[in-house]
């Protein structure tokens, strides 16, 4: 018996699937590319193309039909010419011409008012354009022929950097739509003309009435201020004002003045009262009084030397001392009479200091009811000067609004009138070509997208392993010139790898499904990670996903290796292995159930492929589903040490209990999906359950795989072509 080695061989495959299976045997983490990149949906649009092609064909082609069926709409166009720089009344501040900054609210404002009733409205009733429009039900008390009119197909555009607007109008009549544009630009323009002299009229009757009652209120004004100069018995009293202003300050230097000097004069005659000498000096008698003070010095000095040398008795004593009296006695009356000067001028100070203080508070007073009477003299003064200044000014304005009313200006003009055109503008049949290809092609491209994202089925490896965390480590084609089971094991036995003559679709080829299965064998035998696998189960999430072929293919290429096989059919409810090997079906794994038959008995041998045995599911009426995993765990059990692998084909895990048993006793379980049919949730539904039960998952294979599924896929078309061209030319 053969070791399983890693010297087997194995078919190979393009560089991308090889890097693909490797990915997928490492684990779920192995992929980290993003599903979704750009060449997906490159891939998308190529995959889709025809489809895109017609559904662009055709909206393009019933836009197209869209366009010759509407009716032509023609335009007509009559132009205005808005000069803002001219002036639209003769005098006045508004005869100035507008600014820059006002020259869009101006073209705004014309807009509007083309497009008002006051300007619709006779055009609307001289083409009775009103008639298609009228509702069925009016509201109660509303008059159809009250309510605003508007006029559809009406146009007014301001071409940018001109003095223009173009008033344009669309109807199904060339003629009309000129008569109806150029009666729209005549209507606006008599419009304004009328609004502007009735403007002007009004407003010369407003301003004539106000300038009465301005004139009364001037009048009474006028009376008033004479009234209260009579009163105040001066012409103006700003002068009289100026005079006291100065009396008061003249006042208020001479009251200043004379209070400093009561204060010397007080300070004087308090050091006198004290007895101070020295105050006595610093008045007016000083030199005086200072020249008997020197001679008083000078007696005592002249007595002192007279007691040194003579006495009493002597003529010259007498006379010192006579001398000495004499001095002091002049001093003495001279001190006196300086202190009653001193008072006196004292006295007088404050005597002058008193009627200062009395004449300037009167002053202030004067000054101050002066102000008063000035401030309401100025007040009725400024009322009078100021309704003057008013009845002057409106009197002017009536004026100007009496010659401006009867001007007509030329500010607004037609320039163009519109002409009937030849040619439709409605319906741009190659507007229509382009917007129907473009929308088509636009809502084609999303709905193929919004498609894309919405399906939650498996579609290729890398997605299937980011949605279901489980790695893919095999892809199954869609073969379609399958001629039987035998076909398929001889061309994996031969290893060939050639296209058949005239055979174009490799990937869809026998060839390549036979290599893909001794691929998937290769990839579960290999595995070093954990124990060799003895036994499998190949099941699926829900019916109709090939597990029986695949598990099948399985078998037989593992048996060709040269190793002995056991395939055991434990889908009771949907026996399919007897078909696909000839063999007779009475005899299998439910006579074993019931009859406790040994392995020797039910297994059957296949004709053509050596090493392989196969245990059927057998047929009765009575089918004892409740004993189908005891019993396959027994024969496991018996065929460890006959068999090198043993293979088991059992219902779906998401519908039944059979295989939840089986996959408890054996060595690993492999899930088999339908591409781009089996849903992400089904798979993980059934991955859930094998977690749950701490089974081992081999992985996942994708059945049904076609090209044209992902883009992943194409590698192994091209690789393959170049093959046959390679093959080709060395033949």
């Amino acid at each position: 018996m053969r070791p399983i080695t890693a010297e087997m061989e194995i078919p190979m495959l393009p560089a991308k699937g090889r890097e693909m299976i490797r990915g997928s045997v490492g684990g779920a983490h192995a992929a980290t590319e993003p599903v979704f990149a750009f060449s997906h949906y490159l891939w998308l649009m190529r995959r889709h193309r025809w489809t895109i092609v017609a559904v662009v064909v055709v909206c393009t082609s019933l836009a197209v039909a869209l366009s010759y069926k509407l009716q032509p709409m023609y335009e007509a166009t009559a132009k205005i010419a808005i000069d803002v720089r001219a002036t639209s009344n003769v005098i006045g501040e508004a005869s100035a011409p507008a600014g820059a900054a006002d020259v869009d609210q101006v073209f705004n404002t014309e807009m509007q008012l083309i497009q008002s009733d006051g300007v619709l409205r006779p055009v609307v009733e001289r083409f009775h354009l009103l008639d298609s429009k009228r509702p069925r039900k009016l509201p109660e008390g509303v008059k159809f022929s009250d309510a605003a009119v508007s006029l559809d197909g009406l146009s007014v555009v301001h071409p940018a950097n001109s003095l223009l607007l173009n008033v344009s109008y669309r109807s199904a009549d060339p003629a009309q739509a000129a008569a109806v544009a150029n009666a729209v630009a005549h209507n606006f323009l008599t419009h304004s003309l009328e609004t502007r002299s009735d403007s002007s009229i009004e407003q010369a009757a407003f301003m004539e009435k106000q300038l009465n009652q301005l004139k009364v209120k001037m009048t009474n004004a006028e009376q008033a201020l004479a009234g209260y100069e009579k009163e105040l018995g001066v012409i103006d009293p700003d002068e009289k004002t100026s005079m006291l202003s100065a009396r008061l300050q003249q006042l208020n230097t001479e009251y200043t003045e004379a209070e400093n000097e009561r204060i010397r004069k007080e300070a004087d005659y308090r050091a006198l009262q004290s007895g101070s000498i020295a105050a006595i000096g610093a008045s007016s008698q000083a030199v005086n009084l200072s020249k008997l003070e020197d001679a008083v010095h000078a007696a005592e000095q002249k007595m002192a030397l007279v007691k040194t040398v003579y006495g009493p008795e002597y003529s010259e004593y007498r006379r010192a001392n006579n001398e000495l009296n004499e001095v002091t006695r002049q001093y003495r009356a001279m001190s006196v009479e300086v202190g009653q000067r001193m008072q006196v001028e004292y006295e007088v100070a404050l005597h002058r200091e008193d009627m200062l203080h009395a004449a300037l508070t009167q002053g202030k007073s004067e000054a101050d009811s002066l102000s008063a009477q000035e401030f309401r003299y100025r007040q009725l003064k400024d009322e009078a000067e100021e309704d003057k200044h008013l009845y002057n000014e409106l009197f002017r304005k009536v004026q100007e609004a009496g010659i401006n009313g009867g001007y007509q200006g030329n500010a607004i003009r037609i320039a163009d009138e519109a002409r009937p055109q030849l040619h439709p503008v409605f319906p741009n049949r190659l507007v229509f070509t382009f917007l129907g290809m473009l929308s088509s092609l636009v809502i084609s491209l999303i709905v193929i997208l919004i498609v894309d994202m919405m399906d939650k089925t498996l579609r290729d490896p890398m997605q299937a392993q980011l949605a279901i965390g489980m790695p893919v480590i095999g892809i199954l084609p869609r073969v379609n010139d399958f001629q039987g089971l035998s076909l398929a094991i001889d061309r994996s036995h031969t290893g060939g790898t050639a296209l058949a003559k005239g055979t174009s679709d490799w990937f869809s080829s026998v060839n390549f499904y036979s290599e893909a299965i001794a691929t998937l064998l290769s990839c579960m035998l290999l595995e070093r990670r954990g124990q060799p696998l003895r036994s499998l189960l190949v099941t699926s999430a829900a019916p109709g996903e090939g597990k029986s072929s695949c598990v099948s293919h399985l078998a037989a290429a593992h048996a060709r290796q040269g190793f002995r096989t056991l395939l055991i059919d434990a889908d009771l409810r949907r026996p399919s292995l007897h078909e696909s090997f000839r063999l007779t079906g009475k005899m299998g794994l439910v006579t074993a159930i019931l009859e406790d038959k040994p392995l020797s008995e039910i297994r059957q041998t296949v004709s053509g492929i050596e090493n392989l045995d196969v245990i059927t599911a057998g047929s009765s009426p009575n089918l004892p589903l409740n004993r189908v995993g005891m019993k396959v765990e027994q024969i496991l059990e018996q065929a460890r040490n006959e068999y090198d692998m043993v293979f088991v084909d059992a219902p779906p895990m998401l519908c039944f209990a059979e295989p939840v048993q089986i996959a408890c006793a054996v060595d690993g379980v492999l899930i088999v999906s339908r591409a781009a049919e089996t849903r992400q949730q089904a798979v993980s539904g059934v991955l859930a359950i094998l977690e749950r039960l701490r089974v081992n998952v081999v992985g996942v294979v994708l059945n049904q795989v076609q090209e044209k599924m992902s883009p992943i896929y194409q590698p192994y078309q091209a690789y393959y072509r170049k093959t046959l061209e390679l093959s080709s030319k060395s033949a």
